[in-house]
């Protein structure tokens, strides 16, 4: 607009002058008179030749200017009747129809991309340049229990009440690693990023391996449990017997400088036999049958759990609370199988107690779930992640298979469980 307006300023001035000077000589030298005002039209006609070659190129580049500035990519110019003028127009017609392909191919590829992430098993979270979390997808969003995806959008990942929130948040790009936050469930986590707006826009990829970690731990230990098993049960039984033959020959015999030997006979003996129930112990996790449920009262199912664990907290003056419902509730499980794990529960409750303390057993209807809680000393993080790792055991003769047989069962019960210690309780819940 500005160089319109110097150009128009420039016009006027130039003819103005020429006309002024032109009507001094009307008069007086009327040749004189004629020849200004020649010059006066020359003048017009290359004013005129002016601004079609630079004015009006110039104002279609600045409707052009506008157009990209409005990103109207589908809007052409038209040509006119200057060759130079028409080269600009023809590039800046070609530029256009390229920007618009490339815009469309963009848009393309974004919902595609939507669509991929949406539809992806893998969890993913982005995050904006400052760390705050802009979207989650619906996997995510599944396997970190997020049931509002509002609670979390806009916070920082340490912020929220995600239970892997403290371990994602020290993720670095290009970070690639494995979390367990309960020994049960396992995650593989890593963080990378992609370019938007020339900066780094990071995101972090959530997958669960739980299954595939389990399985290939199953495949491993049953393998060794076999192994061991076969190994020991064929020593013992060769060593048991020639015990046997040894001792009764040397009954036989009555001969008393043998006798002395007899009691270290039957201790050996009586070592093999406790060495053949361990071994019996592992072999129970690789012979977990299938479970036949049938319909049962949760509340008789506590009551008779309760019968097989009050003797010893008894002992132990430790209170077994039993939280019922008011009317009885009928789930399918396998009633046997389930009093097992409680019993395990309970067992690993009080021992962890020792002395004077509370166990609670508390049964929900809706949904179907029951909890155990004690007071007795917190699990560290470091603990819980291995408590369901086979041969683990914070007890001295503990042998390491009893939370693993839980896990088994509640496993092939389709059973969601956690074990994990709050506000001064170690909590076991399992959710039917």
């Amino acid at each position: 607009m500005k160089s319109k307006f110097l150009f128009w300023l420039l016009f006027f001035i130039v003819f103005g002058s020429l006309i002024f000077f032109g009507f001094q000589y009307f008069e007086t030298n009327p040749t004189t008179f004629f020849i200004v005002e020649g010059i006066t039209l020359l003048a017009l006609v290359l004013f005129i030749i002016l601004y079609r070659r630079l004015i009006k190129p110039y104002k279609l580049i600045a409707d052009s200017m506008e157009l990209l500035k409005e990103q109207d990519f589908s809007t052409r110019l038209r040509t006119i009747p200057d060759s130079e003028a028409n080269q600009l127009i023809l590039v800046f017609n070609k530029m256009m129809d390229k920007l618009k392909d490339e815009r469309l191919q963009v848009r393309e590829k974004n919902h595609f991309l939507d669509l991929l992430i949406k539809a992806s098993p893998q969890g993913v979270i982005i995050l904006d340049f400052d760390e705050y979390i802009t979207d989650i997808n619906p996997s995510g969003l599944r396997l970190l229990n997020i049931t509002d995806k509002n609670n979390v959008l806009g916070k920082k990942i340490k912020n929220t009440s995600i239970a892997i929130a403290q371990s994602l948040s020290e993720l670095q790009s290009g970070d690639d690693i494995i979390i367990r936050p309960s020994g049960i469930t396992a995650y593989r986590c890593a963080r990378s990023s992609f370019i938007d707006k020339g900066f780094n826009h990071p995101f972090i990829l959530i997958e669960e391996l739980t299954d595939e970690l389990l399985k290939a731990e199953k495949k491993s230990y049953e393998g060794l449990i076999r192994t061991m098993a076969h190994e020991v049960n064929n020593s013992i039984g060769a060593i048991g017997s020639t015990l046997n033959v040894v001792s009764d020959m040397i009954k036989e015999t009555e001969n008393q400088d043998f006798e002395d030997v007899l009691p270290a006979i039957d201790a050996s003996f009586e070592r093999c036999r406790h060495l053949g129930k361990f071994v019996s112990n592992f072999a129970e996790v690789i012979k977990l049958p299938t479970p036949h449920k049938t319909d049962v009262d949760l509340n008789e199912l506590v009551k008779s759990v309760e019968a097989l664990t009050a003797i010893e907290c008894r002992k132990r003056n430790i209170n077994l609370e039993l939280q019922l419902l008011d009317e009885n509730k009928r789930v399918r499980l396998d009633a046997i199988q389930f009093e097992q794990v409680l019993v395990n529960i309970i067992k690993n409750a009080y021992e962890a107690i020792e002395q004077d303390g509370t166990i609670q057993l508390t049964i929900s209807a809706d949904p179907p779930s029951i909890v155990v809680r004690n007071n007795g000393p917190e699990i560290s993080c470091e603990v819980a992640q291995n408590l369901f790792v086979p041969f683990f055991s914070t007890k001295p003769a503990g042998q390491g298979i009893g939370l693993v047989i839980v896990r088994e069962i509640l496993r092939n019960h389709d059973a969601d469980f956690k074990f994990y210690s709050e506000k001064g309780w170690t909590i076991f819940e399992i959710r039917l």
